[in-house]
């Protein structure tokens, strides 16, 4: 469970009324510079600059987000996968996962609440989740059809179940066999693992027609 601050706790006990509003901070990388450059999408109607853990941000609203996977908080140490849909059309999106790379691109997402009657912020944004982008799916719509692009993520602990690479890299197995080339395909064998989740296959080895995405090799590589 949350910590939640006292004002909304307040709020909560003593209103039968609320809103929350979501905010996603996204930081990819340029793919001109390579330097990571930041981004922030919320459910407002529209754009606001919002200090949040200290820092003034700028989110664009007006239809980012369509639609955001409820929050799982639990008081363990454990991967939790969490995923959101956005519009592929909205241009701060097409600018975060299309002009930018945002492959294992580090993520949060705040809760804001408000009080309905009075249109005002209860406390400051609260951190709900923290993690990495694992994958990114763009299908194409049919014709007459709503387009949506879903971004699926990892919480942090993800990292404490990832092996050494000194293992699992064929380049480190060169440096010691020169010879072995047994690693030389890892990236291409097409394996795709689900984290923190079952996850069933579609038929086709994982392949989602129209998408793309971050997608791992069962062997510690990325594609």
């Amino acid at each position: 469970m949350r910590n939640l601050p006292t004002s909304v706790k307040t709020h909560l006990a003593q209103s039968s009324a609320f809103d929350v509003h979501v905010l996603i901070w996204l930081t990819a990388r340029n793919r001109t510079t390579g330097l990571p450059e930041s981004l922030g999408i919320w459910t407002g109607a529209d754009h606001q600059t919002i200090t949040v853990d200290g820092d003034s941000r700028t989110y664009y609203g007006v239809g980012a987000l369509l639609d955001v996977e409820p929050f799982n908080s639990r008081a363990a140490l454990e991967e939790r996968s969490w995923s959101v849909s956005v519009s592929p059309l909205h241009a701060a999106v097409v600018e975060a996962i299309r002009t930018y790379d945002a492959r294992l691109a580090p993520v949060e997402a705040h809760e804001w609440y408000f009080d309905p009657e009075t249109n005002t912020a209860v406390a400051d944004p609260i951190r709900a989740f923290r993690g990495t982008v694992m994958v990114i799916d763009m299908p194409t719509p049919e014709l007459g059809q709503e387009a949506a692009a879903k971004i699926q993520c990892v919480s942090d602990a993800w990292r404490l179940t990832r092996g050494l690479t000194l293992k699992r890299s064929n380049e480190a197995l060169l440096t010691r066999a020169p010879t072995d080339k047994i690693r030389q395909y890892n990236s291409l064998v097409g394996i795709e693992t689900a984290w923190g989740e079952s996850k069933a296959s579609d038929g086709n080895g994982g392949a989602n027609g129209g998408s793309w995405g971050v997608h791992f090799d069962g062997r510690g590589q990325y594609q």
